[in-house]
């Protein structure tokens, strides 16, 4: 008795229980079915405007205007326009509701043709406007326009570069009036009113940071007056619409001066030479004078010194070079002096002399007895008429007579700082016809 009455109170509370869950869950699944059937509406709304929405008018106010010249230019004296691109029009369009909201003002095409213009001056055309796919033109206004027609030319200008926004490391300078353009000259064509304004095309670089080396830089054109104006180019057509420019950075570098030797023999036998000055400042691109740290002013030979002296000569930078003291002298003094080697006087003998070269169907006699030659050797070196070699060259001998030729004359056993002539020196000989 006890158990029948626990066991319906368990069920009654089972009803309560579960009976307010089952209504939560209804609630919930209806919340969700009312959300899903607004999607669905939504949707078929949509649906039924792309297929079939109501028609309406819109109004796009800002249509602007091209001006089309399809004209054979290679005719003489050809027109084009110097006025009318860029008016606008107002146009009312006529579709569907949705199609009409997706237009733009760009997507209405307005224009007025002139290719059949013949005459310059101001001239009324009329504008023609084209209706997107879709929809009809219920009305634009203006209807016409007022279009400035002038001769088609063309003009050659130079191209000048101006350098902004830079800056500069001291001790270095940047020339700003020459640069080296990759463009110097475009062409220019349009109606003459609008050419005759320009002045030249400038190209406008700039240079971000501070400048320590040369550099190129790349910029558009823009053509402008006397003044330095923009031109505008809406009516002219460019050759070229950009130029790069490199602008050569300098600075200064103090550099030894040196010479050379053709033969070494002074810098083996203590011979000294002196220079003055023993420096120079000079001026210079960067780059250059990165690699540039002595320069060499003269190559001495030393078979052509025949005593101790001061030789005087101009100083002769590389190229890309100069003084950075536009008042400095350019002269540069070499003394040699020579120490331990001594020159003396030698009469060598002609009768072992080698004659090379002799012309053909010629024979040669030599008429001097023997030459006397400069000789400079250490005083420890043995000096001798037989220490040298004698050559004659007989090529420049072609016509019978008398006549000088060159000799060349050696040390036995090769020139050497212990041991060389000085001097260039020739012999006559006598050229006829060799016997048959």
């Amino acid at each position: 008795m006890q158990n029948s009455n626990f066991d319906e109170t368990q069920n009654g509370l089972e009803e309560i229980v579960f009976g307010k869950k089952d209504r939560k869950n209804n609630r919930r699944e209806n919340g969700i079915a009312m959300v899903l059937c607004v999607i669905a509406a939504i949707c078929i709304w949509f649906y039924v405007m792309s297929i079939d929405s109501p028609t309406a008018v819109e109004t796009f106010s800002s249509v602007s205007v091209v001006v089309v010249n399809d004209r054979d230019l290679s005719v003489e004296a050809p027109l084009t326009p110097i006025s009318g691109t860029g008016n606008i029009v107002e146009v009312k369009l006529k579709g569907r509701k949705t199609l009409l909201n997706g237009l733009r003002d760009r997507d209405i095409e307005a224009y007025v043709d002139v290719s059949d213009v013949m005459t310059t001056g101001k001239g009324t055309y009329t504008v023609v406007v084209q209706a997107p796919e879709g929809t009809v033109i219920e009305d634009y206004y203006p209807k016409e326009i007022t279009v400035y027609m002038d001769k088609r030319s063309s003009v050659t200008v130079p191209v000048q570069a101006q350098l902004n926004q830079y800056s500069l490391v001291s001790g270095y300078t940047v020339n700003l009036s020459s640069p080296t353009l990759t463009v110097e000259t475009i062409q220019v064509s349009g109606p003459e009113s609008e050419l005759n304004k320009i002045d030249h095309a400038r190209l406008s670089v700039s240079f971000p940071g501070s400048i320590t080396r040369s550099f190129t830089s790349t910029g558009p054109l823009t053509l402008v007056d006397e003044n330095g104006n923009e031109i505008n180019t809406k009516y002219l057509t460019m050759s070229e619409t950009e130029s790069s420019a490199r602008y050569h950075v300098y600075t200064t570098k103090t550099i030894d001066l040196e010479v050379a030797y053709k033969h070494g023999y002074f810098a083996e036998n203590g011979t000294e030479v002196t220079i003055l000055p023993k420096t120079v400042t000079v001026r210079g691109t960067v780059e250059v004078l990165d690699t540039l740290n002595a320069h060499t002013v003269a190559t001495i030979d030393e078979t052509q010194i025949t005593e101790d002296g001061v030789h005087s000569l101009q100083l002769k930078l590389p190229e890309g070079v100069e003084l950075a003291d536009p008042n400095a002298s350019d002269m540069v003094s070499i003394n040699i002096h020579f120490t331990n080697a001594r020159l003396s006087k030698l009469h060598i003998p002609l009768n072992d002399a080698q004659v090379i070269n002799i012309p053909e169907g010629k024979t040669v006699e030599i008429l001097d007895k023997s030459i006397t030659v400069n000789i400079r050797a250490l005083s420890t070196a043995q000096v001798n008429e037989k220490s040298f070699d004698i050559v004659i060259d007989a090529a420049p001998a072609v016509t019978n007579g008398d006549q000088y030729v060159s000799a060349v004359v050696t040390a036995r056993g090769g020139n050497s700082s212990r041991l060389y002539p000085v001097g260039d020196y020739s012999v006559q000989l006598r050229i006829s016809d060799a016997e048959s």
